[in-house]
């Protein structure tokens, strides 16, 4: 997994690419507040740029838990995780 950074802000974009074994099917990237569905770009190499919405105040300064999710054609899941914070 690479992201430029685990902080981010409403209004900006969150990037990242995520390298996995050749039979993953699908990758999502997801926190409490969003879900990233990363694009397929070559055998095992998936990557994502979307942009980062208004968040509601409450919902800001906070540390979340950011999964990456890798299903195979069979449905099986793997999960990553890493600290995010919403600034």
């Amino acid at each position: 997994m690479w992201f430029p950074t685990l902080t981010i802000q409403p209004g900006t974009w969150f990037d990242g690419t995520i390298v996995v074994s050749t039979n993953v099917a699908s990758v999502e990237v997801r926190t409490a507040a969003f879900s990233i569905n990363s694009a397929h770009v070559a055998p095992g190499l998936y990557r994502f740029h979307a942009r980062v919405l208004e968040l509601p105040p409450f919902s800001r300064r906070h540390s979340y838990e950011l999964d990456v999710i890798a299903r195979n054609t069979a449905g099986v899941k793997q999960v990553e995780r890493a600290p995010l914070r919403v600034e």
